[in-house]
């Protein structure tokens, strides 16, 4: 399995929902954050045990929640994405 997983990207580990926060390339494995607001919990999960959730639904105050994490990663680009999904 190839790092074909990107920063914000939306993922599935055990049936549980997350997101990737960091990418380690050399140790193949990603930081995947699991829940939002007070709930959340991080772990480093090898690649191969992730699934792409691309097609996640997100309700507008998790987009808004997640916007706030971008802002703090100074991530403009996952920034400017979740604004996309707001406006579908």
């Amino acid at each position: 399995v190839l790092m074909y997983f990107s920063i914000g990207e939306w993922v599935s580990f055990q049936h549980t929902l997350g997101f990737i926060l960091v990418k380690n390339v050399k140790e193949r494995k990603c930081l995947v954050q699991f829940g939002l607001s007070s709930e959340v919990d991080m772990k480093w999960i090898p690649v191969e045990l992730l699934s792409s959730r691309e097609e996640v639904r997100l309700l507008e105050e998790d987009i808004g929640e997640l916007q706030n994490l971008a802002i703090e990663l100074e991530d403009a680009e996952w920034y400017k994405e979740l604004e996309g999904r707001v406006m579908k």
